[in-house]
């Protein structure tokens, strides 16, 4: 192999490094965006939550018993 063709992988495997890292940094942020999205329905369906079911303050473990319990009273009478 001449230098000519060396220089030209070189080259070549430079671009292909800066293209992995480009393609890194898109990922990166795609994943970033949808974090952000799905925390903020999180927030929204918590907000939600609240409003209708009238527990403002109230502990997340605590919350979670009572839609547990109002959810197998739902099932109780469907049944």
């Amino acid at each position: 192999m001449n230098e000519n063709d060396e220089r030209q992988l070189q080259k070549i495997r430079e671009k292909i490094a800066q293209m992995k890292s480009r393609e890194k940094v898109i990922i990166a942020r795609d994943r970033q965006r949808q974090r952000k999205a799905r925390t903020r329905c999180l927030i929204q369906i918590g907000a939600i939550a609240e409003k209708y079911y009238d527990c403002e303050g109230i502990e997340p473990k605590e919350f979670e018993k009572m839609l547990k319990e109002k959810f197998e009273k739902s099932i109780d009478i469907i049944w």
